[in-house]
């Protein structure tokens, strides 16, 4: 039973992260039609900051909120800088084919992941660093027995449900969020009703960049943070993106937490060894069944 409640806690704390790090994909996705293969190279680059700030002996908190505010604004400049100027470029004749306007965003996304590693090896000369947590990350004791979870697990869990929580408060209640997901159903007709359409895309990258930079400080207490420590949490937020559904934010959340499970079950009652099998297995299993995802819509944009 142990080992199950183990497990469970586990695939629970860590599914979390992975829906973050899918509803910051599905966001860009949904807002601007792109793939963003840097966030987590964002990540990575705001959590370092984080880690400086604490280092020079400032406190967790406030390095927390300062990385998520350095999220965000990468995010928009990404955006402003980079994204923008291309969507321009798609505009041109000699650019008109839908494989072009597909492709070169998802090249300057990796591109722009190979520089935010590149500039962090040479703030940070490359090093590996450890990164704390603001509770413990040993098993809670109770009663004199340990439990089968940290008091990691539950602060971790504790923050995204909240996040998600405002999140799907924020789509549902405000005029800004309402706007925002009128422009992803079909951006022409948000255009036509009067709603800056760029403004949403920006949101959508500020959005996105904090969740990212959330990812990154709740991961990194559990491993070493280097220039490329998040590249394979990218690969498996990726994945739940594709089982929640690319174009669905509850589906975000629902594909964290399923891969989430799968991996932490595997790995407790399998072999670390298996999860990528079994990953790949459940991307199968999904893609055939519900091509669009386990709660996509039944058409979405191509890749």
């Amino acid at each position: 039973m142990n080992l199950f409640l183990s497990a469970f806690f586990s695939g629970t704390a860590r599914g979390a992260i992975y829906a973050i790090v899918a509803l910051g994909l599905v966001l860009v996705w949904r807002g601007a039609g792109i793939i963003n293969f840097a966030q987590m190279g964002q990540a990575m680059f705001t959590t370092y900051i984080a880690s400086t700030l604490i280092i020079s002996g400032k406190s967790y908190w406030l390095a927390f909120v300062i990385a998520l505010i350095a999220g965000a604004m990468l995010g928009a400049l990404i955006d402003i800088l980079v994204m923008r100027p291309l969507s321009r470029v798609h505009r041109a004749e000699a650019l008109n084919s839908p494989a072009m306007k597909a492709t070169i965003p998802v090249i300057a996304s990796l591109g722009i992941l190979g520089l935010l590693q590149a500039l962090a090896g040479m703030f940070w000369v490359g090093q590996e660093r450890g990164f704390p947590a603001p509770v413990a990350i040993e098993g809670l004791i109770v009663a004199g027995r340990k439990m089968p979870f940290t008091a990691f697990d539950i602060f971790t869990i504790a923050i995204v449900a909240l996040v998600l929580v405002l999140t799907s408060l924020f789509f549902r209640k405000t005029g800004t969020g309402l706007a925002m997901r009128a422009t992803a159903l079909n951006q022409e007709v948000a255009k036509l009703s009067g709603i800056r359409t760029t403004q949403v895309r920006i949101l959508s990258w500020i959005i996105s960049g904090a969740a990212s930079s959330l990812a990154g400080l709740l991961i990194a207490p559990s491993s070493i943070l280097s220039p490329s420590s998040l590249d394979l949490i990218l690969i498996i937020g990726f994945t739940a993106a594709v089982v929640g559904g690319l174009d669905s934010l509850p589906g975000a959340v629902l594909g964290g937490l399923i891969v989430g499970y799968v991996i932490s079950f595997v790995n407790f009652y399998r072999s670390p060894e298996d999860i990528f099998l079994a990953i790949l297995i459940l991307l199968l299993v999904v893609l055939l069944v519900r091509p669009n995802g386990v709660m996509g819509s039944k058409q979405v944009r191509r890749v």
